[in-house]
């Protein structure tokens, strides 16, 4: 066979093997318990960045206020080592951006009682917003109605438990209703000291077409990562 000959065949196996040589980024030993690279329905760890060195050991929540004449204020949770995942299925844009970072010695159930306010300000501030919205706009609140997941309110907030892990989330039920995320969740690791937050994106190039679908990828990517975290 000629040198020619086993490029071009070298090319054509990129082409129509592509998974043979794309594999996960590799996850340093700190994290190897905290970040999955793979899931049973085909999601994968597609890219991973450690945080930045000589970063401050924190990080900043910003509590956003309802109007302009009430100030914001801002909190700061503790990180001592944290790295971003980045996960998508096969031909898609990204679905999942999930930060795992860990917190200083001493410092996690300050800082989880802190992720757990901003995460319910952040629903309440974004729910009022939607009703006074829908409110003042009959017309937009049959629309938001029809493309709405069956049975689910339009915003939702959540608290479980799964697989033995704290999960809470909230969850934009309308697709295209407006920003990047349409849920962010929240996993809680004490015995590790780690916080995940992951968000769930909005992208062009999905594997979910409605919002049906969308849920059920959500549903098993918590199911997934809880079941990791467990383990």
């Amino acid at each position: 066979m000629t040198l020619v000959s086993r490029f071009l065949l070298a090319i054509l196996a990129l082409c129509l093997f592509p998974a043979l040589v794309q594999a996960a980024p590799a996850v340093p030993p700190a994290f190897e318990r905290l970040v999955p690279t793979a899931f049973d329905d085909g999601l994968r760890l597609v890219e991973l960045r450690p945080r930045c060195q000589g970063c401050p050991r924190s990080r900043v929540l910003e509590f956003a206020s309802k109007d302009a004449a009430t100030p914001a204020w801002k909190e700061q949770v503790s990180v001592q080592d944290g790295v971003t995942a980045m996960y998508a299925y096969p031909d898609t844009e990204y679905f999942a951006n999930v930060k795992v970072e860990q917190s200083m010695p001493g410092m996690f159930e300050k800082d989880r009682s802190l992720v757990i306010q901003h995460l319910e300000h952040t629903y309440r501030r974004l729910r009022g917003r939607l009703d006074a919205h829908l409110a003042a706009d009959p017309e937009a609140a049959a629309k938001m109605a029809a493309h709405t997941a069956p049975g689910r309110e339009p915003l939702v907030f959540e608290r479980e438990q799964v697989n033995g892990i704290d999960v809470l989330s909230y969850t934009v039920n309308v697709l295209g209703m407006g920003g990047g995320t349409i849920s962010q969740i929240q996993f809680f690791v004490p015995g590790r000291e780690t916080i995940v937050t992951a968000y769930l994106l909005v992208q062009r190039q999905s594997k979910f077409k409605d919002i049906e679908e969308f849920l059920r990828l959500r549903t098993a990517f918590i199911l997934g990562y809880t079941a990791f975290l467990a383990s």
